[in-house]
């Protein structure tokens, strides 16, 4: 090694500091968690995307007094059956069935036909469940959401029921390929 270069790394190291602006932080509550007005903001525009990629229909044969709230999912994976077969909702209630107890968000009831939505269930969102059987009294033929979306419709008619079945899918279907929904339900199998 040579005396200059060593002379010169000397030198550099015994330059005087240059000062650096302090950078301020975030503010960062104690927990760990942004900002409040952050937060806010955030949870905002969450429940604006959500309120965008969510339809709410009303049950046929309830007068408008109970709705579900759906989201976007993707038919194409409802349609299939095992070995790669299509199922059709058309030709099998039991398909369109499964396609609205995939979908479904939460159960809502109004006081009056054209009021607003109040969740169904307090501490919960109510679903096509043994809750939901329990708090209207229902009679499914089996423990199936499925079972359950038909006793909820036919009122204890399974044929009534899952004509309905088919009629609410159809309004299901409807949303599902316009606007914003049919983008969601794109995404979610990966389209363009």
């Amino acid at each position: 090694m040579s005396g200059g270069g060593l002379n010169e790394a000397i030198t550099q190291v015994t330059q005087p500091t240059v000062e650096m602006p302090t950078l301020e932080a975030p503010a960062v509550a104690p927990d760990g968690a942004a900002d409040t007005s952050v937060l806010a903001a955030v949870r905002l525009r969450a429940a604006q995307l959500a309120q965008e990629h969510t339809v709410d229909l009303d049950l046929p044969g309830y007068g408008g007094v109970l709705a579900g709230r759906y989201k976007a999912i993707s038919i194409a994976r409802v349609y299939g059956g095992p070995g790669g077969q299509l199922r059709n909702p058309l030709s099998d209630w039991g398909v369109a069935a499964d396609a609205l107890c995939r979908a479904l968000v939460g159960l809502y009831g109004r006081e009056r036909e054209g009021g607003e939505l109040v969740p169904l269930m307090r501490d919960q969102d109510a679903r096509y469940d043994d809750e939901l059987v329990e708090a209207l009294k229902l009679a499914p033929r089996e423990r199936t959401a499925r079972a359950v979306l038909v006793a909820l419709l036919g009122m204890g008619d399974d044929e009534l029921g899952q004509s309905r079945v088919w009629q609410h899918f159809l309004s299901y279907q409807a949303w599902l390929t316009e606007g914003g929904a049919q983008e969601v339900a794109a995404e979610a199998v990966g389209e363009p």
